[in-house]
């Protein structure tokens, strides 16, 4: 490793220690919990004697924290880390002759700085400040010091939209308004949110050209993939409209140049010149990838989801029934939905001993609604004084154990990406009566379509011509395996029995429903193999 290598590596390493920081003591978290009010980290023996949050001095009345035992894994992973590079930190701030910062004493607002160095000859590493707007990146050193998500909490006020679903944050970024987009933030407002065209803040400031905004959104957690409009990813926008600065900064941060939008172009496909050389040597020089945790962000998201749970029981034990509606009065939380509608955010299901639940329709509809499918042990060990948490009773497998749809999903939605079958035209052939598929699972071309459409495809009302496809429909699935046989198949007629002629071209198949169902059991586009399900 060479000498500017190692400086970056330690620096790095410095700035994933402060997101371990308790704001009260400034030392790496002891038994660390997060705070509900704005997701910052502190020791557990500070909390109760806490009026506020001592790193953005947010009002903690009604706090609740959050106990991750992950959490603690990564704290002590920093600190070894630290230890094993305790010597090259010394002499590599030797070399370069660094100055020895001193420690900022932070408590509750205020600052005591003490200068004086037990040790004369001792030289550190210079800290980042301890603030959510300093210019340090993260970077992934393994999967035990990732970035959490402490600088994010969630405002629904914030959320409001306007008729175009637009949030305040959207317009703000369109507008370049830095003190507004800043305050927003700090209040909870949430960076990746799509508005009703698909784009992101991200996107905004990126077509704008502000490279100060998109380094802003950057220190909030800011997803850098998302996909937009047309599948189209900031890094994308900023290759189309020539912003190579700003082009650069994305790489940097984790944006994948390899990306594929609708038509199948990457940004490294768009760019050209000198755009194209600094992407490449961008992609040398990551200082963040975008691999963070998403079981971490989903056990935060899992606490959110207890402030509002709207449960549909379809077990067919009535104790289950008996025990929810129990559970509802103690637990101003949780409401029961007589059906399913979209207000639903938890399905509870009958399982196996094993956690694997029979396929029905319902349990289709969770998967693409990307909701907590839960077994009904969730139920029975929940108490009139406490409810359990969601991860332990979600159910494993969707009749087989590979077949992990809920979950897969889940963090599907988490991570703002299209539905499975986006970029997909279905056509139904013959399905205009009723089809017992299995014993649970009987459709007709109505519920089929829902289906189809709830995971980001399009029904066709009559049959693709594959000589004469609409260039508009010529797309790219989003979620099909780089270089597998769907890779560039738009087009899908869909069969209950054998159907005659059997197209399979690259562009157009024709397959049995129970390719499409199995699609939704895994949430994955499958590889098609058409002796599975005939």
């Amino acid at each position: 490793m060479s000498s500017t290598d190692l400086t970056s590596f330690l620096n790095a390493l410095e700035v994933v220690k402060q997101d371990y920081v308790c704001g009260v003591c400034l030392d790496l978290c002891k038994n660390p919990v997060t705070l509900s009010k704005c997701f910052h980290l502190i020791c557990a023996e500070h909390f109760e004697k806490l009026d506020f949050c001592p790193t953005c001095n947010v009002s903690l009345e009604g706090c609740r924290i959050y106990v991750d035992d992950r959490l603690e894994s990564c704290v002590e992973s920093a600190k070894e880390l630290d230890k094993i590079f305790e010597s090259f930190k010394t002499k590599q701030t030797k070399s370069t002759k660094s100055d020895t910062t001193a420690k900022t004493n932070r408590k509750r607002g205020k600052a005591n700085v003490d200068t004086k160095s037990n040790n004369e000859n001792e030289v550190t590493v210079p800290k980042p400040p301890l603030d959510r707007h300093h210019e340090g990146k993260r970077l992934d050193l393994n999967h035990s010091l990732l970035s959490t998500t402490s600088s994010t909490k969630v405002n629904k006020a914030a959320e409001k939209r306007n008729n175009k679903g637009e949030t305040m944050l959207h317009i703000s970024c369109r507008l370049g308004k830095i003190d507004k987009i800043t305050e927003l933030l700090n209040q909870g407002a949430n960076p990746n949110t799509k508005d009703n065209a698909g784009w992101t803040p991200l996107h905004e400031v990126v077509q704008n050209g502000r490279i100060d905004l998109v380094k802003l959104l950057l220190q909030y957690n800011t997803l850098i993939n998302v996909p937009g409009q047309s599948n189209e990813t900031p890094l994308h926008e900023a290759v189309r409209y020539g912003h190579i600065d700003i082009a650069e900064e994305l790489v940097k941060n984790g944006a994948d140049i390899y990306a594929v939008n609708c038509k199948g172009e990457t940004p490294l496909e768009l760019a050209i010149g000198e755009m194209k050389e600094r992407l490449l040597t961008a992609s040398e020089n990551i200082i963040q990838t975008q691999t963070f945790n998403i079981t971490l962000v989903s056990n935060l998201q899992t606490q959110l989801d207890f402030d509002d749970i709207r449960v549909f029981c379809v077990s067919q034990f009535r104790t289950v029934h008996n025990k929810l509606k129990l559970l509802s009065k103690y637990h101003s939380n949780l409401n029961i939905e007589p059906k399913f509608t979209k207000k639903v955010t938890h399905l509870i299901v009958d399982t196996e001993d094993t956690g694997l639940c029979t396929s029905t329709l319902d349990i289709l509809q969770g998967i693409v609604c990307g909701i907590w499918i839960l077994t009904t042990q969730w139920v029975t060990k929940s108490t009139e004084e406490k409810l359990e948490t969601f991860d332990k009773f979600e159910v494993i497998g969707v009749g087989a154990k590979e077949f992990n749809g809920p979950r897969n999903a889940r963090y599907n939605k988490y991570k703002q990406l299209p539905g499975i079958f986006d970029g997909c035209h279905f056509y139904l052939h013959n399905f205009n009566m009723k089809y017992e598929i299995s014993k649970h699972i009987v459709i007709t071309k109505a519920i089929l379509s829902k289906l189809i459409t709830d995971a980001g495809g399009i029904v066709l009302r009559r049959v693709p011509n594959p000589e004469s496809i609409p260039e508009s429909e010529k797309l790219i699935p989003y979620h099909a395996k780089k270089d597998g046989k769907l890779a560039k198949c738009s087009h899908y007629i869909i069969f209950k029995d054998f159907y005659e002629p059997t197209y399979n071209m690259q562009h157009l198949k024709a397959l049995p429903i129970g390719w499409l169902i199995e699609c939704i059991e895994k949430y994955e586009l499958c590889e098609p193999i058409t002796s599975n399900y005939v």
